[in-house]
């Protein structure tokens, strides 16, 4: 699913600006999903029925706290809002790991945790 998403948003043009600062429009393919960036991350999310659902995440440049601070942003929105936090369709065995040591629950299909 990630590669189709990368092949897809060649032909958006890319979010710019400041990379300290959190940036958003409604993804071109389908305006219910929406398209971020955060510093050297950028993805796709939703919010529908009390959940915020991840569909991908990705980081061009690891180890530079980006991912940490989009994981933050996920949690105080889904925290105000009072909604469910989920990853979707994850691939990746290591992120996978990584979700389940910060409590979240499930298998490669979704990984949620709440926060009601």
């Amino acid at each position: 699913m990630n590669w189709l998403i990368r092949l897809l948003s060649f032909f958006q043009p890319k979010l710019s600006g400041d990379p300290e600062v959190w940036l958003e429009r409604p993804w071109h393919i389908d305006p219910s999903w929406i398209d971020f960036k955060c510093g050297t991350c950028h993805g796709l999310y939703r919010a529908k029925r009390g959940e915020f659902e991840v569909l991908a995440v990705n980081n061009t440049s690891g180890g530079n706290g980006h991912f940490d601070r989009v994981l933050g942003h996920f949690e105080a929105s889904a925290r105000r809002e009072k909604y469910k936090l989920s990853f979707i369709e994850i691939c990746n065995p290591k992120f996978l790991s990584r979700l389940k040591s910060l409590g979240f629950t499930g298998d490669e299909k979704k990984m949620s945790k709440s926060y009601e």
